[in-house]
């Protein structure tokens, strides 16, 4: 979150990934970051602007205004960098009646998914286990998505595990994108926070049964780290890309396909 997105480029490449996922925070508003990163990064490498927020109104429905507002500067971006996907999330709305926000979640990835199509962006939405998110469960995720043709999805462990580390049962693996990994330590999953997360292996989540669940049932990637923790941020980042690489490949058995 602290290094410029072509540097991050150049790291994935020296220590082994396949591409990157970039962060809407560092590029949004910053053209002269947006350029070098345009002018970094090469074809296929970029494989999700991380991404928009979904947000629902008064009423419970899709907040239209918001989203026509956030996403044609987004959409730019991935033109931009070539980004093959868009990630997309839910809410943080506590309170919010989860029916209608099923239908908003349809209602915006529809949007997305048709304004994106045309620059050949592909739409992913990833479930969030928080526990004032109203999408919170890889079974809800499976209801937002069912019948949406074109718009696939993204399973983070550490969500995952937020919502109660369920059965896969009703979420259609085989629309998967791409799998976050990361860990968690040990405190109540419903308190755990993205400043919480792990490299893998360094906490409690199940991953070795998450990767088996998922192998299971047909997928194997691409698999994603994801450092949101601050106290990484003071480390060398390619140091940092190096430790969760490895600890990647003795979970997933080498040569392993991530970004």
């Amino acid at each position: 979150m602290t290094t410029p997105t072509a540097r991050l480029a150049e790291i994935a490449r020296e220590t082994g990934y396949d591409g990157i996922e970039v962060r809407a925070e560092r590029l949004l508003g910053a053209p002269d970051e947006l350029t070098a990163a345009a002018g970094a990064v090469r074809p296929g490498e970029v494989w999700s602007l991380n991404g928009i927020q979904l947000q629902v109104g008064p009423d419970g429905g899709l907040d239209r205004a918001r989203l026509e507002a956030e996403m044609a500067p987004r959409l730019e971006v991935c033109r931009r960098l070539g980004a093959v996907y868009l990630l997309v999330v839910p809410p943080r709305a506590e309170g919010a009646e989860r029916e209608r926000a099923i239908g908003a979640m349809r209602d915006g990835l529809a949007i997305l998914r048709d304004t994106a199509a045309p620059d050949g962006i592909g739409v992913a939405f990833e479930f969030l286990g928080f526990a004032d998110c109203p999408i919170d469960t890889p079974a809800l995720a499976g209801r937002v998505v069912a019948g949406l043709e074109g718009v696939d999805l993204v399973l983070d462990s550490c969500h995952w595990h937020a919502s109660g580390g369920a059965s896969l049962d009703g979420f259609p693996v085989d629309r998967l994108a791409m799998v976050h990994l990361n860990d968690a330590p040990a405190k109540p999953p419903r308190e755990i926070e993205d400043a919480d997360r792990l490299l893998p292996t360094y906490g409690v989540i199940r991953l070795a049964e998450l990767i088996a669940a998922l192998r299971a049932a047909g997928s194997d990637g691409p698999w994603s780290l994801e450092t949101f923790n601050p106290a990484y941020w003071t480390r060398d980042p390619a140091e940092v890309a190096r430790e969760g690489r490895s600890l990647l490949a003795g979970l997933l058995g080498s040569p392993v396909r991530g970004a």
